[in-house]
């Protein structure tokens, strides 16, 4: 029973106001003693080092939609507006994705698990410079869109997707990044 508590106690983003530390990264769990850059395998849940993983399907999507950029990498970002370590990454996304630009073309799109377009638009008019966001038109289909993803169907958010510039998942990631991750992200874009 204690056992089971704790893993409550440390899961991801449930939807609460209450603040919780992020799970520490698969990225920093996989150093070596020596200090070895982390491996793409160890960042991802689900993982690709070739286009053999499945195309990106998007479920059904409200008013905003995600666009592909041909021959331009896609990071998409699931979060909600409920989910105090999705926004707190925010910030650091957007700056990575600037960083990664300068070595390779990498769009950054989130895409909101939020109950209703309302919400997220009180978000983003109580909020400085809030991100462009698509949101599942159904929330009830976010379950069946995980496991397509490669990802447990309960997997917490935010999630991070991969996808080449070929339209194939590359990697899946359930749960929120930290300075660490950087390096993982960009051996997974040089795959």
């Amino acid at each position: 029973m204690r056992a089971l508590a704790l893993c409550l106690a440390v899961a991801a983003c449930g939807k609460s106001d209450s603040a919780s530390e992020p799970l520490p990264s698969r990225a920093e769990g996989a150093k070596t003693a020596s200090g070895q850059k982390a491996s793409t395998a160890a960042f991802c849940d689900f993982h690709k080092a070739d286009d053999s993983g499945p195309t990106l399907q998007l479920p059904a999507l409200g008013e905003y939609k995600i666009t592909s950029k041909p021959k331009t990498w896609t990071w998409l970002n699931v979060w909600a507006t409920w989910c105090k370590p999705c926004v707190e990454e925010m910030p650091r996304l957007a700056a990575w994705q600037q960083k990664l630009s300068a070595q390779k073309p990498i769009s950054l799109e989130f895409v909101s698990v939020d109950d209703s377009d309302d919400v997220v638009a009180a978000y983003q008019k109580e909020h400085h410079d809030p991100p462009r966001t698509a949101r599942l038109a159904d929330p009830s289909t976010k379950e069946t869109w995980f496991t397509q993803l490669g990802l447990d169907a309960a997997a917490p958010i935010p999630l991070h997707i991969f996808v080449s510039p070929t339209g194939h998942i590359r990697c899946a990631r359930a749960g929120s990044i930290r300075d660490a991750d950087f390096a993982a992200i960009q051996l997974l874009l040089s795959e």
